[in-house]
């Protein structure tokens, strides 16, 4: 493949956080930061160096200025190089950028945000199913990183476990995050949700209810729980009882074609 304006990336994450000069502790720190960005960068790389050699040159000079500002310690760049690929419409670039911001500026909300735009991205089947890959891989690693930062945040155990349970070939270490959630907190919102929506993918209609019920004991209005709820009645053959949820549903939702969804659904019943 061509070299172009990433062709220096993967040098360039090396250097990434500055050189400490002062103790080996901070020595040590900036190793370890930019041994991370070097992976971050290097795993995307050849993706991201096909595109950008694709485009005019201004643009090319542009993201190689962007990459050198990172280089020089600018943390802003990281910022601008989002909205960069943003601009272009590659939002799947655009959201892996996020973990190297993150590892700029580690923080739970920096991570949580990567983990939040790589993983709805990553099912966009407009990218390169490869790269999706590569994205989906790196939003569970941000998503472990942000609970790595505050492990008592039980919201981001429920989107790490979902995001296993959704996509990942063991999708029961997701169940055993999401089964721990409960067992900390058993009226927790998300995570009876997300319990009950793979109760039903998985037709255990019976305990998907079970979930459900307990979110909308809490939340009458919790449209995704009535939709979901109507759903597992409808597989138990309780007719009635899943208009009724539907109907409830109908009623709150303000989309239009959420309506007609319904709708249709309400005729396949009657």
């Amino acid at each position: 493949m061509q070299k172009g304006p990433l062709a220096a990336v993967a040098i360039a994450a090396i250097a990434l956080i500055g050189i400490y000069l002062f103790t080996d502790i901070k020595q040590a720190k900036t190793t370890k930061v930019a041994e991370n960005t070097t992976a971050i960068v290097q795993a995307g790389n050849e993706y991201i160096q096909s595109f950008l050699n694709s485009l005019d040159q201004s643009k090319r000079e542009l993201a190689s200025a962007l990459y050198q500002r990172v280089e020089d310690q600018d943390t802003a760049a990281v910022d601008e190089l989002i909205r960069f690929y943003e601009d272009v419409q590659q939002y799947n670039f655009a959201a892996y950028m996020h973990s190297l911001k993150a590892e700029l500026s580690p923080s739970r909300a920096n991570w949580e945000l990567a983990g939040d735009r790589q993983l709805s991205v990553s099912s966009n089947e407009a990218y390169d199913n490869d790269f999706n890959e590569v994205l989906y891989q790196e939003a569970l690693s941000s998503y472990q990183k942000a609970i790595d930062l505050d492990s008592n945040n039980l919201d981001l155990q429920v989107k790490l476990g979902s995001a296993i349970v959704d996509r990942s070939p063991q999708p029961m270490q997701g169940i055993s995050l999401l089964l721990g959630v409960i067992e900390k907190d058993s009226f927790h919102i998300n995570g009876n949700l997300a319990l009950g929506k793979f109760g039903i993918i998985s037709g255990q209609y019976d305990k998907a209810i079970i979930r459900l019920e307990k979110v909308l004991s809490l939340q009458p209005q919790n449209t995704e729980a009535l939709f979901l709820s109507a759903e597992a009645y409808s597989n138990l053959g309780n007719t009635d009882k899943a208009i009724e949820a539907l109907n409830f549903c109908k009623d709150l939702v303000e989309n239009e074609d959420l309506k007609k969804e319904i709708d249709a659904y309400l005729q396949q019943l009657l």
